[in-house]
Formats: structure tokens, C-alpha cells, sequence
């Protein structure tokens, strides 16, 4: 009997992960929506930067200058996408980073799903990718933009 069960939970999981697969989905980065773009360091266009900045989290300073880049991913085979981030440790000391990727509409009025990249034992000067999960179809016409970068010391 117990195999039974095992059996279909695991084909109800199968079913459902084909069934995301069906949807394909268009995401940009806002700064690709917008055509104007204040500086690097900024990861809100103009208009949205009084309303849309970046948290720091637990951090203790505003960390998203060490945000180099951010590439939102495209779904795949079975629907999910892997958004990633290039961070830089610009202080001086060795530190962790946790960084909200979050994916919306263009008015900002719905948010269909958010992912955590951490990022380990960073060194000053050190940079690394990394990449977070997300498993939510998204809509066309979605926008994906770092919503908090959280540094904290490792020493």
C-alpha cells in the first residue's frame, strides 16, 4: 500500500511540472524597460526611485553598488528559470550576501514571485555569480529587478 502512495505523489509531481512546462513567459530587467538608466549602482529608473529602492535588509550599509548585474532567465524545458546576479565585494571586509530578486508586473501592482541568491565568503575585490530559483510561471510583460541586497561581515 505504501508504494502506492509514493507513486502518486510522484506522478502527480510529474504532472504538475509538465503542465508549467506548456507556458512560456517574456521578462525584462528594468532597465531594459526603461530607456534611461540614472547610474550602475541604481537598480530603479528614474521615476520609481523616490517609491522602488533597494532594502539592505539586515545590512547595516546600502550594498547594491556591489550588484554588477542582473540577468532574469528564461524558462526552461519544464519551466523554471534561474535569474542571476554578478556581485563585487566593494568594503573591506570578507563578506555574505543575500539578494532578493523579485518578479512583477510593469505597474508594480502584482508580484508573481521573488527568489533569494546568497552568496558566501566573499573576499574584498572578489566578484562571483550565482544564480536563485524560480518555479512560479511568469506573465509576459514581467519585470524582474533586485528588490534588496543584504551584505553582512563573514569575519
Amino acid at each position: 500500500m505504501k508504494r502506492r502512495e509514493v507513486f502518486g505523489v510522484v506522478l502527480v509531481a510529474a504532472a504538475l511540472i509538465v503542465a508549467s512546462a506548456c507556458g512560456t513567459y517574456e521578462v525584462t530587467t528594468e532597465d531594459e524597460a526603461t530607456e534611461e538608466v540614472t547610474d550602475d549602482t541604481e537598480l530603479a529608473t528614474e521615476d520609481e526611485a523616490t517609491e522602488d529602492t533597494v532594502g539592505t535588509g539586515l545590512g547595516s550599509k546600502d550594498a547594491s553598488g556591489d550588484i554588477d548585474s542582473l540577468d532574469c532567465g528564461s524558462p526552461d524545458v519544464i519551466g523554471v528559470s534561474y535569474p542571476s546576479v554578478k556581485i563585487t565585494n566593494r568594503s573591506e571586509k570578507r563578506s555574505n550576501y543575500f539578494v532578493t530578486v523579485s518578479y512583477e508586473s510593469a505597474d508594480g501592482s502584482t508580484k508573481y514571485d521573488e527568489a533569494i541568491i546568497m552568496v558566501l565568503s566573499l573576499n574584498p575585490g572578489q566578484s562571483m555569480t550565482e544564480e536563485g530559483l524560480i518555479m512560479n510561471e511568469i506573465p509576459d510583460g514581467a519585470i524582474c529587478k533586485v528588490t534588496e541586497v543584504q551584505r553582512t561581515s563573514d569575519e
